[in-house]
């Protein structure tokens, strides 16, 4: 069998919301240094995209197959696999966690003061995949804040909900239609506003997470979401009166042009220029 003898190319790509580290590995096929031991002060969350992984953690050798989730606890000391040599490329997508969000959140969650989550080491879900996946597209395309800080709070719920020891039982949704309101006509007049999670919970002096629940509810759609399609409507008036794509992205609250338009297309059915009835030169995706 044929060996790589030549050392392997790592390209590393990083991104930071809100005190969350997100990285990408890509490593080419060749020989490999192994990690040592080593513990972090965050949770460690990591994805096999397209690669079987290992971990020798709590004492074991694990295996972590391709598409896994893998969590190490806040400082627990783990070592990637001792392999020298890679015969296939491989990425991983990791997620480094404050270990005072996950407790934040495993409180809202249980609406009691709640200590750290304590996982097993391998996620086998589908969904919980692909959420993890989207939060990490959130960051890398600077998507809003909202929309960041909404899909991780869907992510951790999923985790501490579904693998957390502990498991948590999810209390039925209280009423809350006034400080739901109270969100909705904020996001009406201040669409352009790259708001928080946090300022909308604080706004309806509830968490996080009983507003997202209890705002899907009444709305029908995440609170995200609302201020996406509120944007969409006042963008399409101000196209009408003649404004360039350009300034209506920034007048709307997106991040750039290609932003705009791939979102506008997505939630109207046409992109911006189409919607004026000229030719599209707006890229269908975002930057």
């Amino acid at each position: 069998m044929y060996m790589n003898t030549s050392a392997a190319k790592v390209a590393v790509r990083a991104w930071e919301s809100e005190g969350i580290l997100l990285e990408r590995y890509a490593y080419s096929s060749g020989q490999v240094e192994p990690i040592p031991k080593h513990a972090h002060a965050a949770y460690q969350f990591g994805l096999c995209c397209d690669h079987p992984g290992e971990y020798h953690y709590r004492g074991a050798w694990h295996q972590l197959p391709k598409g896994s989730l893998s969590i190490i606890h806040s400082g627990e000391v783990h070592a990637p696999s001792e392999r020298t040599d890679l015969v296939a490329p491989a990425s991983y997508w990791m997620m480094h966690a404050d270990p005072v969000l996950l407790q934040a959140t495993t409180s809202e969650i249980a609406e009691k003061p709640m200590g750290l989550p304590y996982f097993d080491l391998v996620v086998l879900d589908a969904e919980v995949a692909q959420v993890y996946r989207r939060f990490h597209r959130t960051v890398e395309q600077a998507a809003s804040q909202l929309e960041q800080n909404s899909t991780l709070l869907l992510l951790l719920t999923q985790l501490i909900s579904r693998y957390a020891q502990d498991h948590l039982v999810i209390r039925p949704l209280k009423t809350a239609r006034p400080a739901i309101l109270r969100v909705r006509d904020f996001l009406q007049a201040h669409y352009a506003n790259n708001v928080s999670l946090e300022q909308l919970a604080d706004l309806a002096e509830l968490s996080r997470f009983h507003l997202c629940r209890a705002f899907r509810k009444e709305m029908g759609v995440s609170p995200h979401v609302y201020q996406m399609q509120v944007r969409a409507d006042r963008a399409k008036m101000l196209l009408s009166r003649g404004m360039l794509v350009a300034e209506v992205a920034t007048k709307t609250g997106f991040y750039d042009q290609s932003h705009f338009g791939w979102h506008f297309k997505r939630l109207v059915g046409v992109t911006p220029r189409n919607y004026l009835g000229q030719s599209n030169n707006v890229l269908d995706k975002p930057g």
